[in-house]
């Protein structure tokens, strides 16, 4: 196993086509940069990286309390 990805194993990892990988999936806010060694032809990005990404906890959304009328 190596320690890049490309966008065909981000799809794997997450079930979904390439083309979602590629127009939705990266382009979320705080998925991981590209790898150094990436070429616009050839995206790559660190799988440990990904991995924490798409195991990361969910962020918490306070709740307000509801003031009775």
């Amino acid at each position: 196993m190596t320690d890049l990805m490309t966008l065909e194993d981000i799809a794997a990892m997450n079930r979904c086509s390439t083309r979602h990988a590629r127009d939705v999936l990266v382009k979320l806010a705080g998925f991981p940069a590209e790898a150094p060694t990436s070429t616009p032809r050839n995206r790559l990005w660190l799988r440990t990286e990904v991995r924490a990404f798409i195991h990361r906890k969910p962020a918490q959304i306070p709740q307000k309390r509801l003031q009775a009328a």
